[in-house]
């Protein structure tokens, strides 16, 4: 770690690293008045950043309230009534009970905030219990700055500021006070490993109950198993199912893995360039029309009484834009593998046969009064912008396995494929494919392209193919061939469609993987296969793993082997352990760019520093180090992340608990010990000389760190709070880089639907750190305790309110951050012992003897007592964090039975509490649904009718409600006074809607952003849709679950490209020519436009939206 030739105490270089190690160290002595001034800056800040929040919450709802209508009805938070008061979110936000969090939120977000609640709970009974009697001990004839008793030379003690309330400004001739800090750090150590226990054992008794709570038990997640490593001879179905059918219940589906890499792959690069296809086309558009819109304000800026006109044609202009987006526009292409329901999911191709037989009457009927409710082309001619071109209709292709199968059914066809080594299948990239495209086409042939009136052909976007030819070199400017940018893409995506399409219909041509799922019929099943000894050689199909979520999994990692995973781990282990002691390097390297007139007068190679101007010298020392530092805090969960997955973890959720040690691992270090400990890096490593000298390097230094922690407690409980509330990423991403980015429907559309989501491995550290600091320093320096109290009850608040209206939660571990997180805290209460027992070792009395040697020993047992009731705690508990006790399964088949029958009797209405949107899942043969809205639902529902424009679908969506209403409130019969009430309630809500429906169209004519058209979206999107598994029955379900857990390349579909709509034509004509090009291209340009200003707009989903992704199974 020196430098060649020279010490590391006496390097420039080293002095200059140096700088950023022992921070806390310049604190000690600080003055409360140095404090206080601190404390108002950041008290200044939030001030200053939560009427910020208060003046934008109600403006901005997509920002700062977008769970009470982006979500599905069964996820949303109830909007606060703001008639009650600017502040009556507060108490809302406080009232709301933790049965709501675990419903709406999951186990993750409400244990979250449990651990924020329980570090409330250790530290504010802690405050007032020791703050009373050591700041009276420390204080009380302290050192402060006395003179020192038997000095010759009149020399004071120098102990100030927060200093007089710490440990060290007691006197030597009062050594005896330490007992009574002995006594408090007993008392504590006790108190917090109570409080571990009684936590950890809710924690068991919550999780138990929610995942036996029969809305949980209905998804396949808790009944289905992924095995690992499963060896060749029993890596087919029947093996697999002789093997775990022992348990009770039997099994439900068995998906043996396959290695799809190949296909991935390709189905990676089809969305990129699906995407860059979509935005040159949407440019093409934009460009057409801003053309046209620029010679129009030419020709209006000539004299004459043309400028009327012009003014009026263009507010015409707008009209007419809004009026294209609420349209259905055309598609081609479309191969109808996107479910776009949940009906059309479960009930498949005989739906969606009679779905487009009643669109067909429907369309012939209406013909002449609107357009065809499909947007498919017809065979009748049409005139596209003044000329006659004839329709086409639409080429259909079949969903490539899209049919699920029964589990038994579709074990039987796999076994000619699984047998041996010898049918495990084969890598299809030795096979040829058709050609995806006309080769011969040529746009001349169909006419002029309509763009070309409106821009020429240089206007065109370009790009440059790979160097070389090759497909896995870059594309690099001036280098490789020029092509048309549109033409390429488009070849490119018609073939890989079709190459995938062929694919996923032949998936037994790829080899299969050492892994499987396997589903059980009951949940105990589950558990009771992941603990049991599978096979009788060590890590043989094992790990088994349990509520794993479909979306969740990691294929790429499906395949590896026992030992391959242990050597993965064991070389991410060396690299995070590397991280962890060498980050302080690039971190201060950082802070030479701060030195850099010091570095010039050191270093005779750096004198060329000296002749760039002032200015831009001050500007690299003031913003590049902490530019530089951001990035690298910024980088680091991505490079941890990145190696969690490396390290073979088979789901997302595994890997945010692996990030999660190694985390905290990082910033126990670099925030606390680096920052503490020594002054520099040179004397840390040359103090530690071996294993009994740490006690005494942390006496030493710890306490004079206190002042410092202080200060960092103040700033993030209120001005990192305070962020978190008013959300500035958010605001900048919407007002400054969304307008500047998204260009596209689609990419505007994900930016209004997409919510935060908190990625919980680098989230728990975070205050785990802070806790274990607030632990050490409890009795050291006990003022911290206040600070703690404040900064957790502020997080607390916010965050609080965040996962109540701004955050989404797709996937959960089922709350196993939290026990990991309260193991982490056993570090600060480590850390703390062994600083006693090295604080108690230093202390001398007025004689320089040793004077508390009793008091280290006492804490040294009780160190050790400490570590074995660690074990203990993880010996007993750690099964019941996993898996479910059988003890239990009773209870939960009772709770089950008496869940489904109140459904029943909710659906048949016999519950006047109940709701009829409720499914009952007890159903005969002839009836699947006594529900009577739902039958309706199913005997009409079809694609078109769900395609609805925002406005006209949220009007159906009232009048659904509206029918209900009537019925429940005055029945059916034909009393004439209820029909004259129904009448004029009728009349009366019709001209609500209609003032409703203009409201509108007025705020689509305007650009709102982040408001009402947003929210109006949201509820269109997902109002009506059961999301809910308990709204299904269980043969509904299965039908879902079939293909959930086979390979996501193969369960992907063809992405649509959607383009605005525009009044040129110039989009029709795209639509037109594409389809011409190639029948394996889907493009649209439905409910999508362009508006005044040449703005992408949308007013609906993207085509291949589905409400199947909605749903967790």
């Amino acid at each position: 770690m020196s430098l060649p030739g020279l010490p590391i105490e006496n390097s420039d270089v080293a002095q200059a690293l140096d700088s950023q190690s022992g921070t806390a160290q310049r604190t000690v002595g600080m003055s409360v008045t140095t404090f206080l001034a601190s404390m108002a800056t950041a008290m200044a800040l939030f001030g200053a950043e939560f009427l910020l929040f208060l003046f934008l919450k109600d403006r901005f709802p997509r920002i700062y309230q977008p769970r009470t209508y982006l979500v599905p009805d069964h996820e949303r938070t109830e909007k606060e009534d703001g008639r009650a008061g600017p502040f009556q979110w507060i108490v809302q936000v406080l009232r709301t009970k933790n049965k709501h969090f675990i419903e709406k939120c999951g186990l993750d977000a409400y244990f979250f905030l449990r651990y924020l609640r329980m570090l409330l709970k250790i530290f504010a009974p802690m405050a007032l219990l020791v703050l009373p009697v050591l700041l009276p001990l420390n204080k009380a004839g302290g050192r402060d700055t006395n003179p020192v008793p038997g000095s010759r030379h009149g020399e004071h003690y120098n102990v100030t500021g927060f200093d007089q309330l710490a440990w060290g400004n007691i006197r030597p001739e009062n050594t005896g006070r330490y007992w009574g800090h002995l006594i408090m750090a007993i008392v504590v150590i006790v108190y917090v490993c109570f409080v571990f226990f009684d936590e950890l054992r809710e924690y068991i008794r919550m999780r138990q109950e929610y995942l036996t709570s029969p809305e949980h038990r209905l998804r396949a997640s808790a009944t289905t198993v992924l095995v690992n490593s499963i060896p060749e001879k029993w890596l087919t179905v029947e093996k697999l199912e002789e093997l775990f059918d022992v348990f009770p219940g039997g099994i439900r589906n068995i998906w043996i893995n396959r290695n799809m890499d190949e296909l991935s792959e390709k189905v990676q690069l089809r969305s990129e360039v699906a995407l860059e296809l979509e935005k040159a086309e949407t440019e093409l558009i934009r460009n057409c029309k801003r053309a046209q819109v620029i010679k129009m304000i030419e020709n209006s800026k000539k004299p004459g009484p043309l400028i009327l006109h012009e003014a009026q044609e263009m507010a015409a202009i707008e009209q007419r834009q809004i009026e294209i987006s609420n349209g259905e526009g055309r598609t081609a292409g479309n191969p109808h593998q996107v479910v776009h329901t949940i009906f059309d999911a479960i009930y498949g191709e005989e739906s969606r046969r009679n779905t487009r037989r009643e669109e067909l009457r429907t369309r012939s009927g209406n013909e002449s009064e609107q357009q065809p409710l499909s947007s498919d082309f017809s065979d009748q001619p049409t005139v596209v912008n003044g000329e006659d071109r004839e329709r086409f209709v639409e080429m259909d292709l079949g969903v490539p396995g899209a049919a699920g199968r029964t589990s038994m059914e579709d074990l039987r066809k796999l076994r000619q494929t699984t047998r041996g080594s010898e049918d495990t299948g084969t890598l299809v990239g030795e096979r040829e494919y058709p050609v995806a495209y006309n080769a011969a086409f040529n746009d001349e042939d169909y006419g002029e392209p309509v763009w070309k009136k409106y821009i020429s052909p240089d206007e065109r976007e370009t790009m440059r193919l790979p160097i070389f030819g090759l497909s896995w070199m870059p594309s690099l400017p001036l280098l490789g061939k020029k092509v048309d940018k549109i033409e390429y893409l488009r070849k490119e995506l018609a073939r890989l469609n079709l190459e995938i399409e062929i694919d996923q219909e032949n998936p037994e041509k790829f080899p299969l993987m050492n892994s499987a799922f396997v589903q059980f019929n009951h949940q105990v099943a589950a558990h009771m296969a992941c603990q049991s000894i599978a096979h009788h050689v060590p890590n043989h199909m094992s790990p088994r793993m349990v509520e794993i979520s479909p979306d969740d999994v990691i294929w790429e990692n499906m395949s590896l082997k026992w030992w391959e995973s242990y050597i993965r781990t064991f070389g991410v282990l060396v690299i995070v352990a590397g991280m962890v002691i060498g980050w302080a390097f690039p971190v201060a390297f950082t802070g030479l760019m701060s030195q850099l007139s010091y570095l010039e007068t050191k270093f005779v190679w750096l004198a060329w520093i000296g002749n760039l101007p002032t200015w831009l010298v001050s500007a690299i020392q003031g913003l590049l180090p902490p530019l530089f530092l951001s990035v690298l805090m910024a980088l680091l969960p991505v490079i941890l992340r990145f190696l969690s997955k490396a390290q073979g973890n088979r789901t997302g959720m595994a890997v945010e608990l692996t990030v999660q040690k190694y985390y905290f691992a990082f910033l126990f270090v670099q925030l606390f010990l680096i920052v503490s400990i020594s002054s520099s890096f040179s004397t840390m490593f040359h103090s530690v000389t071996h294993f009994m000298s740490i006690p005494s390097l942390l006496a030493q230094n710890i306490p004079r760190a206190s002042n410092y922690f202080f200060s960092y407690m103040v700033l993030q409980a209120l001005s990192v709070s305070a962020g978190a509330l008013v959300q500035i990423v958010n605001l900048f991403s919407w007002f400054i880089l969304a307008p500047v980015i998204d260009k596209t429907a689609r990419m505007k559309f994900a930016r209004t639907m997409n919510l935060n989501m908190v990625q919980w491995g680098t989230f728990f550290p975070v205050y785990t750190t802070l806790a274990s600091i607030g632990l050490i320093y409890c009795i050291i320096s006990p003022l911290i305790m206040v600070f703690n109290v404040l900064t957790f009850s502020l997080f607390w608040f916010v965050y609080r309110y965040n996962t109540l209206y701004v955050t989404k939660f797709r996937f959960d571990t089922g709350g196993l951050l939290f026990p990991t997180a309260i193991n982490q805290l056993f570090t600060g209460l480590y850390i703390m012992e062994v600083c006693l027992i090295g604080m108690f070792f230093l202390v001398r009395d007025q004689y320089d003897k040793l004077a508390c040697q009793w008091q280290a020993i006492i804490m040294i047992v009780v160190f050790v007592l400490t570590i074995i009731y660690q074990w203990l705690l993880n010996k007993e508990f750690n099964p019941l964090f996993l898996y479910l006790p059988m003890s239990i399964e009773d209870e939960a088949c009772r709770r089950e039975e008496d869940f489904f029958a109140k459904r029943s009797l909710m659906a048949s209405g016999r519950d006047d509490g109940g709701d009829d949107d409720i499914i009952s899942v007890n159903n005969d043969d002839e009836n699947l649904h006594p529900n009577p809205k739902l039958r309706n639902r199913r005997s009409s529902l079809h694609t078109a009718d769900s395609r609805l424009s925002w406005v006209d679908r949220l009007q159906k969506n009232q009048d659904k409600r509206r029918s209900h209403f009537f019925n429940h409130m005055y029945g059916n019969g034909g009393n004439p006074t209820t029909i004259h009430m129904r009448q004029k309630l009728e009349q009366d809500l019709e001209a609500q809607a209609l003032r409703y429906h203009d409201a509108l169209e007025r705020h689509q004519r305007r650009h709102i952003g982040a408001g009402m058209r947003t929210s109006v979206i949201g509820h269109t999107i997902f109002d009506g849709i059961h999301t809910e598994l308990a709204d299904l029955t269980a043969e509904e379900r299965d039908r879902l679950v079939q293909r959930a857990f086979q390979h996501e390349a193969l369960r992907m579909k063809r992405p649509v490209i959607w383009i605005p709509r525009d009044d040129l034509g110039v989009s029709d004509d795209e639509v037109y020519r594409t389809q011409m090009f190639s029948k394996h291209i889907w493009i649209s340009n439905e409910y999508a436009a362009l508006d005044g200003r040449c703005r992408t707009i949308f007013s609906r989903s993207p085509p291949d939206f589905s409400e199947i992704d909605l749903i967790q199974l």
